[in-house]
């Protein structure tokens, strides 16, 4: 008696396939595509793209050139600018196109030397380096007297005469001649007065105390017994006060 048992798997004849939707899977690692995928494309990058590449490669600009000028260098002869003060050396050496350094030195002091020698040729432009006599240290008295000058010209106003006589004066100050001078000359030289200034301020205070015409109060800003202003001064100080 036959027996029908069912047949298994294993026992489908080799060489027949299962039907397909019977058949097992082949799962291909996506890794593995996409490497195929990239290498493809650059593949063809490389072998479709050579002429395209050669031909951005040959549309590049050229380096440009640097071309060199040679630039003529004038040499000048130095002067000799010893015994000149600061700024008169400093003037002489820029009219040929040297410039000057100083150190710093009072530009009214005289120039007791220079580092290229008067007479040596230097290139234009270059710098000569001056040396300036030492300003000498106000002495006592001539610090008292500048002073005393700042305190006068702050109480009321004075002529260059005027002040140093108020200076001098054995009513007024009582300070020698040399040391008035020197601190009337060292608020000129400081730019700490202004005679044009006290001419008007001196005219004001003549006109606010009695009345004057432009003549008379002329004379009174220029006499020796007034406020001794300069001609210039005066006709300045009435023109600040309307004459």
């Amino acid at each position: 008696m036959s027996t029908n048992a069912p047949m298994s798997e294993t026992s489908v004849d080799a060489g027949t396939k299962p039907a397909w939707h019977k058949r097992k899977g082949i799962v291909i690692p996506v890794a593995i595509v996409a490497g195929i995928i990239v290498v493809s494309g650059i593949s063809g990058a490389v072998n479709g793209g050579g002429d395209a590449n050669r031909e951005a490669v040959a549309e590049k600009p050229a380096v440009s050139q640097v071309v060199e000028k040679e630039v003529a260098v004038v040499m000048v002869d130095v002067p000799d600018v010893i015994g000149l003060t600061g700024s008169e050396a400093q003037a002489a050496l820029s009219a040929l196109g040297f410039k000057a350094d100083v150190g710093g030195g009072d530009l009214a002091m005289p120039v007791t030397a220079q580092d290229i020698t008067a007479g040596a040729q230097a290139e234009e432009g270059s710098t000569v380096g001056l040396t300036l006599e030492e300003k000498p240290k106000p002495t006592i008295a001539q610090d008292n007297a500048l002073r005393s000058a700042s305190q006068y010209l702050k109480a009321m106003p004075f002529s260059r005469d005027g002040l140093i006589k108020q200076l001098t004066s054995e009513y007024g100050a009582g300070f020698a001649p040399e040391d008035a001078e020197f601190a009337v000359a060292t608020l000129e030289q400081t730019g700490k007065v202004d005679w044009n200034a006290e001419a008007a301020e001196a005219a004001k205070s003549y006109l606010d105390v009695m009345s004057f015409s432009r003549d008379g109060l002329f004379d009174q800003l220029t006499s020796s017994h007034g406020a001794g202003f300069t001609a210039d001064q005066a006709n300045a100080g009435l023109a600040a006060v309307g004459y």
